[in-house]
This record gives structure tokens, C-alpha cells and sequence, in this order.
């Protein structure tokens, strides 16, 4: 009996360190992404889709089940030809829950959180406003290039100048290191 549980003990001794190892690579990421950033609702009315880019802190795991992501991102919108709104320029620092989906091979995941966000308008006379706002959307993981596709929905609160939302959806691929 002594003998099977020094060999237990000796067996886990052996394997804990490679799978710790494993672990702790995995728990935190840095990234980068952009893609194409679609004015929605009250934004759409005077402005065109325009780009976004970010970069992203990953906390408790590439792959895993839960994780926690900080995102600060730059989006910026040109302005319909028929509007003297000019463009706009959107940047949010948010903080989100992500949670894998779909099985074992957790390829997929659905994201969301809070943020703070901003909107300078390149208008004179136009002040910027700050403000907080929601966000969701859906990923795809790429554990080849340890890279995702994602489409986000924000939803920034009292930014325009009649006091509605800003909404727009980024749709980006981005890079994980």
C-alpha cells in the first residue's frame, strides 16, 4: 500500500510541472486587431462604415472555457457626403467576460462587458463627449496563428448631439501573442 502511493506521489510529482508549465504560458496574452468598424441607428444617418483597431490584454487562458479581456480600441467614421456632420472618431477602453461555446473544441465564443468611451466630432463647434457604454458580440478562435475574427455591437450611451446612442459594429481579426 506504501508503495502505491510513493509511486502515486512520485507520478504526480513528475507530470504536475509540464502541465503547470503549459498553464501558465496560456494565462496571459497581448494582441492587435483591425478590420472595418459599420456606423448603426443614429451614427449610420451622417456617417459612412469606417476602421477600427485595437489592442487587447487577455487574462485566465487562450482557449479556455472563461476568460477576462481588456480592450482599448480607435474607431473612426467618415462622413456621409450630404451631411455637414464630418467624421468622427470613436475610442472605448472596455473591460469583457469571454466564454467559450460549442463543445470541447471551444473555437467559438460569445464576449461582453462595459466600457468607457469617447467621441471627438470634426466639427467646429461640436464638443467631444465621454461616456459609458455596453458591448457583445461573437468570436471565432484561429489556434493555428493564435488569432480570432470577431463581430462586437457597442453601444455608447448620450454621444451624439441629440443625445442618443452611437452604435456601431467593429467586425476585426486580430493577432494574439
Amino acid at each position: 500500500m506504501k508503495l502505491s502511493i510513493a509511486a502515486f506521489i512520485v507520478l504526480a510529482g513528475m507530470t504536475l510541472p509540464s502541465v503547470g508549465e503549459a498553464q501558465v504560458d496560456n494565462q496571459f496574452a497581448w494582441g492587435v486587431n483591425a478590420g472595418a468598424a459599420i456606423a448603426s441607428r443614429d451614427l449610420a444617418k451622417n456617417h459612412n462604415t469606417g476602421v477600427s483597431a485595437g489592442v487587447t490584454f487577455a487574462f485566465g487562458g487562450v482557449g479556455q472555457f472563461v476568460g477576462i479581456r481588456v480592450d482599448g480600441i480607435f474607431n473612426r467614421f467618415g462622413a456621409t457626403s450630404d451631411t455637414t456632420a464630418g467624421n468622427a472618431r470613436i475610442l472605448a477602453a472596455t473591460l469583457n467576460l469571454v466564454v467559450s461555446v460549442l463543445g470541447e473544441s471551444r473555437r467559438v465564443y460569445l464576449t461582453g462587458g462595459v466600457g468607457g468611451y469617447g467621441i471627438r466630432p470634426n466639427v467646429a463647434g461640436q464638443k467631444s463627449v465621454n461616456d459609458f457604454g455596453l458591448n457583445g458580440g461573437l468570436g471565432l478562435w484561429l489556434p493555428g496563428v493564435s488569432g480570432y475574427i470577431e463581430a462586437r455591437y457597442h453601444h455608447f450611451y448620450r454621444a451624439l448631439e441629440n443625445k442618443q446612442p452611437a452604435v456601431f459594429v467593429p467586425v476585426t481579426v486580430g493577432i494574439l501573442f
